[in-house]
Parts: C-alpha cells; sequence; structure tokens
C-alpha cells in the first residue's frame, strides 16, 4: 500500500498536508472556496483532495461515474497548492480512517490535517473508528448553512479540544486530538443541486 501512494503522490519537501476527502459529485467552487480558505489559514503546503469510489453512507445510485467526478475536481481545483487524486481506487480503501492511516505511514515526516465542511462533521458519529480519528489527526471544520459550527462544537468538544481562531497555524503541532473551525465565506450551493439541473 505504501508503494502506491509513494508512487502516486510525490510531496517532496512539502511538511504541512491538508487531507480533503469526498465524493465531489461533482465537484464545484465551495470545494475549491473550502480547499483554498484551509490552505491560506492553516498555512498548508499542500491540500490532497481524495476524490473517493464511494461514501458508504451515501446512495451509490446518485453517484457519478469516479472519473467524471475526478475531471471535475480538477476543473474546480485547478492550482498550485492542490493534488488531485483518485488514490483510494488504487489503495482500495473504502474509509477515511484507513487512508489516514496509510499517509501517516508513507509519510512520516510530514505533518497531516483533516479539512471537512460542518455537514460531514455533523456525520462524524457514523463514521467507522470516528474516534481513532479525532486520535490520529487534526480536524479543520469549514461552515456550511445547513449545519451550524455551534451544534459541531457542543458535539465534538466532548471528544477533542478546541483550538481557537487565533492558534490557527499551531493546529497541526499540536497533540491530538484537537480540531478548529475556518470560518470564511457561506456558499449554499450543493453537488446534489447540481445534479438535479443536470437532470
Amino acid at each position: 500500500m505504501q508503494e502506491i501512494l509513494k508512487k502516486e503522490i510525490s510531496l517532496g519537501g512539502n511538511t504541512r498536508i491538508g487531507l480533503f476527502g469526498g465524493s465531489f459529485n461533482p465537484a464545484h467552487e465551495w470545494h475549491f472556496q473550502v480547499a483554498n480558505h484551509a490552505c491560506d489559514i492553516l498555512s498548508l503546503d499542500k491540500v490532497i483532495w481524495l476524490v473517493s469510489p464511494h461514501n458508504p453512507l451515501k446512495d451509490k445510485k446518485t453517484l457519478y461515474a469516479l472519473k467524471d467526478r475526478l475531471e471535475s475536481a480538477k476543473k474546480i481545483g485547478n492550482s498550485s497548492n492542490f493534488i488531485i487524486t483518485d488514490v483510494e481506487k488504487k489503495l482500495k480503501t473504502q474509509y477515511s480512517i484507513d487512508t489516514i492511516s496509510i499517509f501517516q505511514k508513507t509519510f512520516t515526516s510530514k505533518k497531516f490535517v483533516w479539512i471537512m465542511g460542518s455537514d460531514n462533521a455533523a456525520q462524524i458519529q457514523q463514521w467507522k473508528d470516528w474516534k481513532k480519528i479525532l486520535e490520529k489527526i487534526a480536524i479543520a471544520i469549514y461552515p456550511r448553512a445547513t449545519h451550524p459550527l455551534s451544534e459541531i462544537e457542543k458535539m465534538l468538544e466532548k471528544y477533542s479540544n478546541k483550538i481557537d481562531e487565533e492558534n490557527h497555524k499551531d493546529l497541526m503541532r499540536l497533540k491530538t486530538p484537537c480540531f478548529t473551525f475556518i470560518n470564511g465565506p457561506m456558499n449554499d450551493i450543493s453537488s446534489s443541486e447540481i445534479r438535479s439541473r443536470n437532470k
């Protein structure tokens, strides 16, 4: 697995890496906004967009083909700050905990942060080994209008330490479990809305 990852992902001297997982079904402006804002606020060297073959919590019937979702992510995420990949297909990882573990074992000198929207953060207790995810990696959460940060904070603070905005850049060197909010402009567009328009 580690050899596959090394072959697919080259990080060079970059040490501060964001992992941005999702179905990207399809990718849209909000995804770019999240990744770009995280890169800036957290002083990341790279953000890796992990276009997932399938999210176990989502309906396969509404899922575009992986190649189409990957193409949409590459089109939207056209930036030297980003690496956009479907490496999870090659790694055969279905769950975030497994992907995170392989990245950390493969790139031992790098610091990682998991980037997610508040809509996904609201569901994290449904994820496989979600408490282990909190223990393994710092979490950065971007707001979505549909899922207020106050509710996410109340839930996560039972299991993880909240890092205030003025200490954003320290997030990746602090002991886990820890999380922070990367507040930025709200964009109500969603992949499901785009799919509806394309029918």
